[in-house]
């Protein structure tokens, strides 16, 4: 069998055995039942609230042990960074990880056929798991990002709480549009390469100059592709399943105002940072072919 005969089989195995069932539905973290899920909202979210804690506490333990690390095994290296630098490295890994792990994680949700019955209401366990990852991780973002807010500014502050609250009004009090979870959560195919790119900034003797080429191209079109023209796109489709399903009792307009507005938000800041990218991008190619370039544009983002 060839190697991509295999990859296939996998690939169609993996979303069979996960179209339907929550595989962390017996996940139970310490304390949590205790102290934070009588406080957590009622419904759906009450009962995945062992997977949203223990996806916050993975990534923040990946950001500690990364840290943690590169100061202990690299310590001339660790001090040599600037204190923004050597948080926004360990930032940058857990970005990585969580953009890779969100992505397998979504396969199985990718023309489900329980969640295309109904574009609004259908629901699945194992979609609440994924949605309830995804919360862990931007709640984390979200804290992180106002923790070290003098250095990376309001707007990831804004983009973490936003995204949280997106997708936790999905989920809270019964699951809805579970079927553009991972329409949505596909924003994350640029995140990889976003992380190169910061890399290659930070430091330029790691990755060669086709390699830093290659991979500002790949990003600048997935960001464009997916994040603007997708995303804009997706919106306007879940705008129109929203008022198909406007006679339905099911329906809460105050979170389908919440979702739409979190959306235009991102999509605004997607706007924002593609311009960022570009400039960045135009520095970075100038200083590649020898012509004269404003270094301070390589730190915008």
């Amino acid at each position: 069998m060839l190697i991509t005969d295999q990859l296939y089989y996998y690939f169609n195995y993996y979303r069979s055995i996960y179209q339907y069932d929550d595989p962390l539905k017996n996940l139970r973290v310490p304390l949590v039942q205790e102290y934070i899920q009588p406080y957590a909202p009622k419904g759906v979210v009450s009962q995945h609230i062992h997977e949203i804690v223990a996806s916050f506490l993975v990534y923040q333990s990946l950001f500690t042990i990364s840290r943690l690390f590169v100061k202990f095994a690299y310590p001339k290296f660790y001090n040599s960074l600037k204190p923004k630098t050597r948080i926004d490295f360990s930032i940058h890994i857990v970005s990585f990880v969580q953009s890779l792990l969100i992505l397998i994680l979504c396969i199985p949700l990718f023309k489900n056929p329980h969640l295309q019955q109904d574009h609004v209401f259908a629901s699945t366990p194992y979609g609440q798991m994924v949605v309830s990852v995804a919360v862990g991780y931007f709640i984390w973002d979200a804290l992180t990002c106002l923790l070290y807010i003098k250095y990376f500014g309001v707007e990831f502050f804004l983009h973490g709480v936003v995204s949280a609250l997106v997708f936790l009004v999905g989920l809270s009090p019964a699951p809805v549009i579970m079927y553009y979870a991972p329409i949505f959560l596909l924003f994350e195919v640029s995140t990889p390469f976003l992380n190169i790119r910061w890399l290659a900034i930070k430091f330029p003797t790691w990755i060669s100059d086709t390699v830093k080429l290659i991979n500002n191209i790949i990003l600048i079109l997935l960001f464009f592709l997916i994040r603007i023209c997708w995303g804009w796109y997706q919106v306007f489709r879940l705008a129109n399943d929203f008022y198909g399903a406007r006679g339905d009792p099911r329906l809460n307009w105050f979170n389908v105002g919440v979702i739409l507005g979190s959306n235009l938000v991102l999509d605004l800041l997607n706007f924002y940072w593609f311009g960022k990218m570009l400039t960045v991008a135009i520095n970075t190619l100038r200083k590649m072919f020898g012509a004269k370039a404003d270094d301070r544009k390589l730190n915008l983002m």
